[in-house]
């Protein structure tokens, strides 16, 4: 492996187990590693993206995941320099280019570029941005962040404690950024979406009662600072996120970037349940 034999420095680095992955990847754990190569074990991998003295791009897929969640955690509080190298006893493959989008690199190093001489079949990309599945995929990743960490606030709240803090940080002008679940949209019965948006909400009455799920279709997390739950669930052309108790939204491939409000649908809390509970059954 010619990038092995040149020091490679993390950039950045993320999870790729059946609870954690990202949605660039696939709709699920197993096709997010068969996509890559890898065997969708009950462990899972890192994923961590280097660039070599020359600014060349590379991926590394460790078995060290715990050394990679650490890793993550430090990188997601703005540190780029990590100071992280997995034990190449664990690295169980190294590709040249990265599997993701990602717009940093270090910056005494060349843009980072693809390795010259790597035949274009061998490289690693991600997924073109216009690609809709994959920016579905990419959006409710976005969402999911925003239930885990604030989706019990109202936008009201939600404005005032960022106003609260960027004042204590010294700005007096803050713009705070919308979040996606303040403009999700209700669907009318007569709209050219709703029969897209009804047979999803059947497909996923259907992906709840299965016992043969794959693994990360649907997904769960526990809420900060209260304890709630966020679900996720995946189908071949939507995806359902939902803060159970709050705000639940429905993408779909049919309509690129609009997140569709499921507030009033009257046997959402029963989905919900059944979903939680159809997690519990997967494989891995």
């Amino acid at each position: 492996m010619p990038g092995r034999q040149r020091r490679l420095r993390v950039v950045t680095a993320t999870l790729l187990t059946a609870d954690d992955f990202p949605g660039e990847l696939g709709d699920s754990y197993s096709s997010a590693c068969a996509q890559l190569g890898l065997e969708a074990n009950k462990d899972g991998y890192g994923i961590i993206l280097c660039q070599d003295e020359d600014g060349a791009r590379w991926t590394e897929f460790t078995t060290d995941v715990r050394g990679v969640d650490s890793v993550n955690s430090v990188l997601e509080m703005g540190y780029v320099a990590a100071g992280y190298e997995p034990d190449p006893a664990t690295v169980v493959s190294l590709r040249p280019g990265w599997p993701l989008t990602c717009a940093v690199g270090y910056a005494e190093l060349p843009e980072p570029h693809d390795p010259r001489g790597v035949q274009a079949a061998d490289l690693l990309h991600a997924p073109e941005p216009d690609w809709i599945p994959a920016g579905r995929r990419c959006l409710a990743d976005q969402i999911v962040n925003e239930l885990r960490s604030g989706g019990h606030l109202s936008e009201e709240q939600y404005v005032d404690n960022y106003q609260f803090d960027a004042y204590n940080m010294g700005d007096h002008n803050p713009n705070p950024p919308a979040r996606f679940i303040d403009v999700r949209r209700l669907v009318a019965a007569d709209h050219p979406a709703r029969p897209h948006l009804d047979a999803a909400l059947v497909q996923a009455w259907s992906l709840a009662r299965r016992d043969d799920l794959a693994p990360g279709s649907i997904r769960l997390w526990k809420t900060w600072p209260r304890e709630k739950y966020v679900v996720r669930a995946n189908g071949s052309s939507w995806t359902l996120i939902a803060l159970v108790g709050g705000p639940a939204v429905l993408l779909l491939d049919h309509v690129a970037d609009v997140p569709l409000a499921l507030d009033e649908v009257p046997d959402l809390p029963a989905l919900l349940d059944a979903l939680m509970a159809a997690a519990g059954r997967s494989p891995i």
